[in-house]
């Protein structure tokens, strides 16, 4: 669980708790006020009497204005942790989870990496055994993406880009590990892959916009 979604939890529990305490002081406050007016309203001749009832009236008085500055006081902290509340499931909402931030910043990487051994491949650069070995290992951990759900705290739009962005990484890795003997032979093949890896790329910078991701940044650790 993040900092944030415990941020939510608490100030979410937290705001039902003083609603709670609110209504109770509430609930209170309207029993001692009929008791009060019930009160006022008996007016005894003696003496004695009317001593103690004025003294029932002083001590509801008091216990009426207790109970109306507890709700009070309970109203102000409900509704500040509930804006609370609101406000960090907005910006939970909105701000890509640091799970979905790895997961979407790796699979930058290894598209890199895997677009990177292509070209290579295309170009006679390095030798069929070490492209295989590659392959495979690029191939293994993309396809390793099918395990992978976007964060449900995600507003719904973006766990739809987050969703089709693993689904796509994994078909590449999925596609690409039993094909990773015919690369080396079939230049074909190459070009079709990285066709693929610009398709994908295009839902990867749709995700980079929406969550305001600097791309520049993760090129300079490249």
């Amino acid at each position: 669980m993040s900092n944030l979604e415990k941020l939510f939890l608490g100030t979410f529990i937290s705001s039902l708790i003083f609603l709670l305490l609110a209504l109770i002081c509430l609930f209170l406050w309207i029993v001692h006020n009929k008791q009060l007016k019930n009160s006022k309203k008996k007016k005894s001749k003696n003496k004695v009497k009317r001593k103690k009832q004025k003294k029932l009236i002083e001590v509801l008085n008091k216990k009426k204005k207790k109970e109306m500055t507890m709700f009070l006081i309970f109203m102000f902290l409900l509704i500040s942790c509930g804006l609370g509340a609101f406000y960090t499931s907005y910006y939970q909402s909105i701000k890509l989870s640091p799970e979905d931030s790895d997961h979407v910043i790796k699979g930058y990487y290894l598209l890199s990496d895997f677009e990177k051994q292509l070209e290579s491949i295309k170009k006679g650069e390095i030798d069929k055994d070490k492209s295989i070995e590659n392959i495979q290992n690029l191939g293994g951990k993309m396809a390793s993406y099918s395990e992978l759900k976007a964060n449900s705290l995600n507003k719904e739009e973006g766990q739809v880009k987050i969703n089709r962005y693993y689904n796509v990484v994994k078909e590449i890795g999925t596609n690409a590990i039993p094909q990773s003997q015919d690369f080396y032979e079939n230049k074909e093949l190459v070009d079709e892959f990285l066709n693929d890896i610009k398709k994908v790329k295009g839902y990867q910078t749709d995700i980079f916009n929406y969550y305001k991701i600097n791309k520049d940044t993760l090129k300079k650790n490249e």
